[in-house]
């Protein structure tokens, strides 16, 4: 499509359509759209391919071993057959067809299969959680890919048969019919080497999620380094170097189990019997198998709680209304049980804002935590200081405060991370801690008063305002567009007044002339805007809340010439906003003054009489101070845009009313409510959302529903990923099962001989099954416990490469104001629990069908090898 698009412009540019010699110029606009696609596919693919080899590696795996423990059976076949006669050509083709054949109807299954698992593997919205996407999907493999597939299954399988049968033929007569052969050392140090560093990687991990620090070490080219490879090696060299602990099974049984009445008597065959390599070869197995279905596992359901915390983030609680107007908790209440049903359990809660002083003069947004928003705002513990929320909006509740990162570094205050691990944490800081410190802040209340005195002859202000807004061709008051696109918009001469324009793409748009009272702008990409001439003021009104304003935004390269503006809450441009290259209201370049003049004194026409006559406009600021102690650091307020809260304050009501006083506190109003609905939830809640957001009192609403809808599909790591984690998860625990079944009864048919002559000797067939029971379930036991473990620190070892891409898909999907949501590990252990309860069931039948063969076949033939 992109090639085609550069032919159509090239020959679309260079044509001459009329006689006047007009030229046509082709402009573009999707092209660029193309090249991020391509860009966006290629990181997914990518991400996909890197976390699907560890299934590639178990797949070829348990084919080699399979082949090894299948071609040692017919080592000895193939020496009989040399023995009376036969060339070694005929039975090395005699081998390689048999391998071929089974190979390819083999390979040819699999490729149905995973065709056919496309579909449900698209489908998956969280970890073993599948629902229609509605999208037909025709899967679809190149002929290269499929090539590739085959030659690496059927190729693998003839190489490795024909080097097995070539090693075969090569052996003396007598070696080759023995029924057991030497295996060649294992390099222990080669092993110990990979497992060791993948365990400095996985250490390095652990450290970064318990202290939020550096870790081991900061080289960056390090981190990524260990973090790519690491998890591999530590897979591999610990299977390897772990398979031969979980040999050691047998020792431990006699240690533990070796004198009591179970073993008592078969002890000394226990001791004696020892783990073949065939059962080492299982041991291995079972450690690949079952750290896959952890590492899986673990990641999976973490990937499905990120999800929901994700529109936890976004919504707040069940459900978040935006009004037409400011209202109070009271009418809130009253709107929705219209709609609902007067016996409708709601109870609801806001998050107002204001503006604090610091004593060095420093203005900062604060956000105001209600007593009572446990019970409706959906909190966890990456939200506040510390580890448990209860804890710490109980200390949030009066007299303390917290702040984002970047607001701890403007302020000196532990917690910024700008000095490595040691100014970093997610403690929730005590009285007597080094770490907190008592500050004074400032709240001014704002009086505006217009003297309408006869001899002066002044308009009432409403009046006035009313007249102004009279002559704006357009009146977007009021309205909710946070986080829209509305890049290279027409808004001039437009009425914004307490309009919603937080995290919206405002890129190259016209809002010369607009009037923006109260108008929220906080996070907003307003990088080319036009602002000449434009009217703005936090707030014209002691009984609103004042908005944030500019704070967050990005002014870069926009023209400010001519900006209006009254500074009463602190709200500075140059300490505010990113006004790189921007043009400022006095005409200077922001890169040479920094705007520190602020807005422009010279207010428009039509309002110029309020602003110009000697004392018609009286602002009286009253301050208000208390002391708050500091408690650590926050990340987000669930239900709040999370643009500005980095560099802003979280105090607790006690601390609100302190500022504020109880009347004004009490009779709060405000725009936007969360509520909790607890006996309403999936498609009632949506259906609920569709009525409040169809009343006209109501300007939009957003339910928990629709947003984890939203995020589970093209959220966190992105589509059809967590059904990758589920098909590694079903195909790790298939293979498990079948292995342990299949391989077992090979290795106990091999020792048919071993058993009989303990039959022979006198051994009761109770004692042959406990011998064979216990020192195969000690190994597989043994097995099951390190691979586990191993999978454990292999989803740990991980994390951070999930995080990592995780963030790189939420950033090329959002505006960039997305929460990325810590993937605190969550360990399913009902599930793991099921998977090795499944695989120990079909060791034990595995070894009872094939003990009880062997016990019930005739002792004369088994011990002549017939």
């Amino acid at each position: 499509a992109a090639e085609w698009l550069d032919d159509v412009q090239r020959r679309v540019g260079q044509g001459n359509y009329t006689d006047a010699g007009i030229s046509l110029v082709y402009i573009d606009i999707i092209g660029g759209t193309i090249s991020f696609l391509n860009i966006f596919l290629g990181l997914i693919q990518t991400f996909d391919y890197i976390i699907m080899v560890p299934i590639v590696i178990l797949s070829l795996s348990v084919l080699v071993y399979g082949l090894v423990l299948s071609l040692e059976q017919r080592r000895r076949e193939i020496s009989i057959h040399r023995v009376i006669g036969a060339d070694a050509d005929r039975l090395q083709r005699m081998v390689l067809v048999e391998l071929g054949v089974m190979s390819f109807v083999a390979w040819l299954a699999g490729y149905v299969l995973a065709l056919a698992a496309v579909p449900g593997v698209l489908s998956a919205v969280g970890f073993m959680a599948f629902e229609p996407s509605g999208v037909n999907v025709n899967p679809v493999l190149g002929f290269a890919s499929t090539l590739i597939t085959a030659l690496a299954t059927i190729g693998l399988a003839l190489l490795f048969g024909r080097s097995r049968s070539r090693r075969f033929l090569e052996l003396e007569i007598e070696e080759g019919v023995r029924r057991t052969s030497e295996a060649a050392k294992p390099k222990t140090w080669l092993h110990a080497l990979c497992f060791g560093v993948g365990g400095i990687g996985t250490l390095d991990t652990w450290l970064e999620l318990q202290t939020s620090g550096d870790g081991l070490y900061s080289n960056f080219f390090l981190e990524g380094l260990l973090g790519i490879f690491g998890p591999f090696l530590l897979w591999i060299g610990g299977a390897l170097l772990l398979g031969r602990l979980g040999a050691l099974g047998p020792q431990l049984m006699q240690v533990l189990l070796g004198r009591t009445p179970l073993l008592k008597d078969v002890r000394r065959g226990l001791k004696g019997s020892g783990s073949t390599e065939s059962v080492n070869r299982l041991a291995v197995i079972m450690l690949l198998t079952l750290s896959i279905v952890t590492l899986a596992a673990v990641q999976g359901y973490t990937g499905t709680l990120v999800d929901e915390r994700t529109a936890d983030a976004q919504v707040g609680g069940d459900l978040q209304v935006s009004f037409e107007t400011p209202v109070n908790m009271t009418t809130a209440l009253e709107v929705l049980r219209d709609i609902g049903g007067q016996d409708l359990a709601v109870s609801a809660t806001t998050t107002p804002n204001l503006f604090l002083r610091t004593s060095e003069g420093d203005a900062y947004q604060t956000w105001v935590v209600m007593n009572g928003s446990d019970d409706v705002l959906r909190w966890n513990e990456q939200s506040l200081p510390g580890d448990d929320v209860g804890t710490a909006l109980g200390v949030l509740a009066n007299g303390t405060f917290s702040v984002g990162e970047d607001a701890a570094f403007s302020l000196d205050l532990w917690g910024s991370g700008r000095d490595g691990r040691s100014d970093r944490g997610d403690d929730l800081l005590e009285a007597g801690d080094d770490r907190s410190e008592v500050r004074r802040f400032t709240y001014e209340e704002v009086n505006i008063t217009v003297n309408t005195d006869d001899a002066g002859g002044m308009p009432d202000l409403n009046v006035l305002l009313e007249a102004y807004r009279a002559t704006l061709p357009l009146d977007l008051s009021y309205v909710d567009l946070s986080g829209s696109d509305l890049s290279e918009r027409d808004f001039g001469v437009t009425d914004l007044s307490r309009t919603n324009l937080s995290g919206a793409d405002l890129t190259g748009a016209n809002l010369s002339g607009a009037l923006m009272i109260g108008t929220d702008l906080s996070g907003a990409d307003l990088s080319g805007v036009d602002l000449t001439g434009a009217v703005w003021a936090p707030v014209l009104s002691p009984f609103e809340p004042p908005t944030p304003g500019f704070t967050g935004a990005n002014l870069s390269d926009a023209d400010l010439t001519g900006l209006f503006g009254i500074d009463l809450t602190g709200m500075d441009l140059n300490t505010t906003a990113d006004l790189t290259g921007a043009i400022c209201p006095d005409g200077v370049l922001a890169d040479e003054s920094g705007c520190v003049g602020g807005f422009s004194q010279i207010p428009p026409s039509a309002i110029a009489p309020l602003f110009m006559a000697p004392g018609a406009v009286n602002i009286t600021v009253t301050p208000y101070d208390l002391d708050l102690r500091y408690v650590g650091t926050h990340e987000f307020i669930p239900g709040v845009p999370s643009a500005t809260l980095s560099s802003s304050i979280i105090i607790g009501e006690g601390s609100w009313r302190g500022f504020i006083g109880n009347e004004a506190v009490d009779n709060h109003t405000a725009t936007t409510w969360t509520f909790a609905l607890p006996d309403v939830d999936g498609d009632d809640l949506k259906g609920l959302r569709a009525s409040i957001e169809a009343d006209s009192r109501v300007g939009s609403a957003s339910d928990w529903k629709t947003a984890h809808e939203a995020v589970e599909r093209n959220g966190g790591l992105i589509f059809g990923t967590q059904g990758l984690l589920s098909l590694q998860f079903v195909v790790a625990s298939l293979a498990a099962v079948a292995s342990s079944f299949v391989f077992l009864s090979l290795v106990l048919t091999q020792r048919q001989k071993e058993l009989a002559i303990l039959q022979a000797i006198g051994a009761a067939p109770g004692q042959i099954i406990r011998l064979v029971l216990f020192e195969i379930l000690s190994i597989v036991l043994m097995s099951m416990a390190l691979g586990v473990a191993l999978g454990i620190g292999l989803a740990l070892s991980f994390n951070g490469f999930f995080e990592v891409f995780g963030f790189i898909f939420q950033i090329f999907q959002s505006d960039g104001n997305t929460l990325t949501i810590t993937r605190n590990l969550v360990y399913p252990w009902a599930s793991l629990a099921l998977v090795s309860a499944s695989v120990f069931g079909a060791v034990v039948l595995a070894l009872l069908i094939t003990t009880r063969r062997t016990l019930a076949a005739d002792l004369a033939s088994v011990l002549k090898g017939e």
